[in-house]
């Protein structure tokens, strides 16, 4: 044990000397400030109103009434301008030499059509805001609806105070009753849970396989081999790196947790303070913390194991890469399912999955973020994981301590099963 650790240690002090890893360490709470703070900012002081014509082409009361709505707000400054048919081409290209002239932010063409085809059509320097475009969708939206129940005799206001806005509140219960977070709050929890340990296991899992193929190339690997047992050597690696990672995030959860309890501070600091309450923070308990710290432990050490093998059978870095395509698909995977994984956390997709040990260090973390899971299912899914890995990491030692005094052609499954069976 004490060569493995000579070894856990080397691995360890390499990678955090680094700037790499300062860059890294640094970056990780600036890029949640930056999440949190800056769409806050930009909002604040995205404040200019665009500029949008209405152009009448007879369409009675409906371009006045459409120009009102959209100038409620403080987005548009909407005006009418008014046409003939016959004028109608005439004034489209003036209008347009208006927006390329940037003397206009864009323009809608209204007729006597609109009101019972409900088609408006909107030219504009920008149509890829979404936010700009829903507004303007709603306004035209709300006109129409005026419009047509005004021509039928209806007193809009009564259809107006029936659809006064409705404000739902959304809050997570369990079985402790009810948490106060939000659907908002527990959907970001669960994103970035599940998007934090794929990056976290795959980035250390492929530093593994690289650490191992570096030595490989230099023959490095010979000298150590003779010094101690192949299996020392990969479990050292696996274990510095390992820690490595456990660091790095040790420091950003403690970064996340200031940023959460100290977000008013931290908002004043940037100056929107007004912002600081509307932004919805979700609620980490300890149970939250554990779950998420063990499977990524056991999802590490699983995946490790896999890519140490990768790099022990290969000889080249275009090798690696094409040979690491088969482990890093079984992490896709997870990742791709997300969305389904949080539409239904409790359903038979995502139950089964939580118990596959290949996603389950991706999926059982966003289930118990996104929802509560029961706890045999928790601790079933647990169990496979710990048994799989427990059974990988044999196997692939077996395979490491072979492959990597092997050099030339690079082995096929059959040739691995081989040397696992041989070794």
């Amino acid at each position: 044990m004490r060569k493995a650790w000579a070894v856990i240690r080397r691995e360890f002090l390499e990678r955090v000397r680094t700037k790499w890893f300062l860059i890294s360490t640094i970056l990780g709470p600036v890029f949640m400030i930056a999440l949190t703070v800056l769409p806050s900012l930009l909002a604040a002081r995205s404040g200019r109103a665009s500029d949008v014509v209405v152009l009448d082409e007879g369409s009675g009361a409906l371009a006045e009434r459409l120009a009102t709505q959209l100038s409620r707000g403080n987005r548009f400054r909407a005006r009418v301008v008014p046409t003939t048919a016959g004028g109608r081409a005439a004034a489209v290209d003036s209008l347009t030499a208006e927006v390329q002239a940037r003397r206009l932010d864009g323009f809608l063409a209204v007729s006597g059509a609109t009101l019972e085809a409900g088609i408006v059509e909107y030219r504009g320097r920008n149509v890829a805001s979404i936010r700009d475009m829903a507004l303007l969708e709603d306004g035209v939206r709300q006109a129409l609806l005026v419009e047509r129940l005004t021509r039928r005799g209806i007193d809009p206001a009564l259809v107006q105070e029936a659809q006064a806005r409705i404000d739902l509140r959304t809050s997570r219960v369990t079985r402790r009753g009810a948490t106060g977070e939000t659907g908002v709050a527990t959907f970001a929890l669960a994103y970035v849970v599940g998007f934090v340990l794929y990056m976290a296991i795959i980035l250390y899992s492929v530093n593994v396989m690289r650490s191992v193929l570096e030595e490989k190339q230099t023959r490095i690997v010979e000298v150590l081999v003779s010094s101690m047992r192949p299996f020392q050597l990969m479990l050292g690696k696996v274990i510095g790196v390992g820690s490595v990672g456990l660091l790095q995030f040790g420091i950003w959860a403690a970064a996340a947790y200031a940023m959460i309890h100290y977000r008013g501070a931290l908002f004043s600091l940037f100056g929107a303070s007004a912002a600081a309450g509307r932004v919805q923070f979700p609620a980490v308990g300890a149970a939250m913390l554990l779950v998420s710290i063990g499977y990524f432990l056991f999802g590490y050490l699983l995946y490790s194991a896999m890519f140490a093998v990768v790099g022990a059978s290969v000889n080249t870095d275009s090798e690696a890469q094409q040979a690491q395509l088969p482990v890093m698909m079984l992490l896709i995977a997870s990742i791709i399912m997300f969305p389904a994984i949080l539409n239904e956390p409790g359903g038979q997709l995502s139950v089964s999955m939580s118990l596959i040990p290949f996603s389950a260090p991706i999926i059982m973390p966003i289930r118990f973020a996104a929802a509560e899971v029961p706890a045999r299912e928790l601790a079933a899914s647990f169990a496979i994981l710990a048994a799989t890995t427990v059974v990988v990491v044999w196997l692939s030692a077996r395979i490491y301590r072979v492959g990597i005094l092997m050099y030339g052609k690079r082995p096929n499954l059959r040739e691995l099963v081989r040397w696992a069976r041989q070794s």
